[in-house]
This record gives structure tokens, sequence and C-alpha cells, in this order.
């Protein structure tokens, strides 16, 4: 056998074991990506899984439309942090806004007033808010984080004047509490709306140069600056929506709970940021996005909802939730690295 001969051989033999070792290769990568983009969403049918084979009430449908109901109201507040965040920002005010803007409502609603008044206020009262936050932190360049941490002890004060230290429930509007509290085609309202509007920021966020260009602030203020983007006032904007959103929220609290209480809504805060950070690892790893954001809202309702029914008591929560953030920030920390 000649060298050119040997040569051939071997150049067969490695395309044979590249052939023999192509599927298998394949398949190892597809499955890497699916587990590094999905892993929450493996994660999630483990939980159903688990809790559906330990207990028999949690496959249930009036347990699944509860659950659902529930975090209609979370899932506003989360996709609220989520568009500060975009654009490098926080808002800590959310959860003292959502519950400054449901005793809004209900004060106006025992005043004799009717939705067509109360849902604008609540709606425009969060734009207000967003407005003054996003004012505050570009036009004298204050950290949003402390901005938005005053202004939420400042509503604090006003929820607890408002409500002038009872739960108020007089006049609450019909169409806030039928919002709230009926079901279509097996689902409570409030859960076709959250997903109308998590349709809507999706399509906003990735398909619209406004969305881009929030991306763009988020990703390199400087740069986007120089290229030519209006940042302050795109930062600005996000805060506005972002109050628009947590009014929409308020809302949803308001016809749920069909009252309104001084201490509701600073809970809520914690919840939403640990989804939107554990979201950040999925359907986009390493950027803040609203599928992502969705799952882990949805993994965090089963977790807590299974351990429920299974007999865990009530202080399981907040340990659940805080061991959650914490390990959503380590992982939207070590996806953002990553994608750097």
């Amino acid at each position: 056998m000649n060298a050119r001969e040997s040569a051939r051989d071997g150049i067969a033999s490695d395309r044979k074991s590249a052939a023999a070792a192509g599927p298998s290769s394949v398949t190892r990568k597809a499955a890497t990506i699916v587990f590094k983009r999905y892993a929450t969403v493996l994660l999630l049918v483990v939980f159903v899984v688990v809790f559906a084979a330990t207990s028999p009430q949690f496959l249930t449908t009036a347990n699944w439309q509860n659950l659902l109901v529930v975090q209609a109201v979370v899932s506003c507040t989360a996709f609220a942090a989520i568009l500060p965040l975009v654009v490098g920002e926080f808002d800590l005010s959310l959860g003292n806004m959502i519950g400054f803007l449901t005793m809004l409502g209900a004060f106006l609603s025992g005043q004799g007033y009717e939705a067509p008044v109360v849902i604008p206020v609540m709606l425009l009262g969060g734009v207000l808010v967003g407005l003054l936050n996003g004012f505050l932190t570009v036009y004298f360049q204050i950290s949003s984080f402390i901005v938005t941490l005053g202004v939420g002890i400042v509503l604090s004060g006003f929820t607890m004047g408002l409500s002038g230290g009872q739960v108020l429930f007089d006049g609450i509007p019909q169409v806030i509490l039928s919002v709230g509290q009926e079901h279509v085609l097996g689902l409570g309202i409030t859960v076709w709306l959250t997903g109308i509007i998590a349709a809507l920021l999706l399509y906003m966020l990735e398909q619209t140069p406004f969305g881009r260009k929030l991306y763009a602030v988020g990703g390199s203020e400087r740069v986007a600056f120089l290229a030519g983007i209006r940042t302050g006032l795109l930062k600005i904007a996000a805060f506005a929506i972002a109050g628009l959103l947590t009014g929409v929220g308020a809302i949803f609290a308001l016809g749920q709970n069909g009252a309104a209480n001084a201490g509701f809504g600073p809970e809520l805060l914690l919840p939403a940021y640990a989804a939107v950070f554990l979201g950040v690892t999925t359907y986009r790893p390493g950027y803040y996005n609203i599928p992502g954001t969705l799952i882990a809202i949805l993994l965090m309702a089963v977790g807590f909802n299974g351990l429920n029914l299974l007999g865990a008591p009530f202080w399981v929560q907040p340990i659940f939730n805080g061991t959650v953030l914490v390990v959503a920030v380590i992982c939207a920390r070590a996806e953002s690295s990553r994608t750097k």
C-alpha cells in the first residue's frame, strides 16, 4: 500500500467516524440548548408531575382556575418591573404603588364614583407616578433605586391616609368586580386579559423600534446616546408604562378582593422581581423577557400551591419566594455574564 492509498483510507475512516458520531453529536447539542434555554420549563414539568402524583387535588379544574387567577396581579407587577430593568433601572415603588392605586379606586368608589371615573383615574394615577419616577431619575440624575424607594414610602403614607385605618369595600363598581371575579371559557377574565397584555408587551419589546431601542439603552446607554437615541425620554417612557401596568394590576386586585386594605401591595414586589430575574434564564437567556417571566411566575405558583396542598405551613411561602429570588439573581447574573 503506497502513501496515497494510506491517506485515502485514513480520510475514509475519518468520514465514517464523523458520520457515526454525527447524529449523537447533534442530539447532544440540541439537548444542551434545550436545557440551557428551557431549564425552568423542565423544572415546571417536574413540579407538576410530582405534585400530581402526591396530591389528588392538584390537577383539579378548581385548583388551576384559582392558581391562575391569583397570578394575574403578580404578573402585572412583574411586567411593570421588566420595563425599567430593560433600560437598566429599578422600580422599587411598584409594591406600594399597586397598594395605593387599589386604595385610591376603593376610596373613589366609596365616594359614589362609578367605573367610567374610577378605572381611568387608577390608570392615570399609575402613569403619573411612573412619570414622576422617571423624571426624578433622569433629570436629577438620582439613582432609580433611591428615587423609587422614596416614592414608594410616600405612596404608603397616602395609602394609609386614604384608608383612614379601615378596609374600604363600599360601592366597588360592578364592572370592576366582574373583571376580577367572573370567568369566560373556564378561565378568569383577569387571566385572559393578562395573556393579552403579555402578547402586546412581547410584540412591543421584540418587534417594534421602540422595544429594540429600550434594549439598546439597557445594553449601553452611552452607545445608544451616541447612536442618536433619546435615552432619557425612553427611560421616562419605561417608567410611565410600568405605572400603567401597575394600574391594571390594581384594578384586577380591587376586583378580585372586592375591597382594599392599607397593608396590601408591598408583598408583591419580591415575587415579581424573582419571576423577572428567573425569566432571564429562559427563552432569551441573558435578557429580561416576557415569556421567560410568565414561565417563572407559573413555576413559583405551582411550587407553592403544591407545597400548600401537601400541608406545608403558611410560613413556607416567604421562605420559598426568598430562595427563588436568590437563585434567580444568581442565574440571571450568570446568564448576563455569558452573553457579554
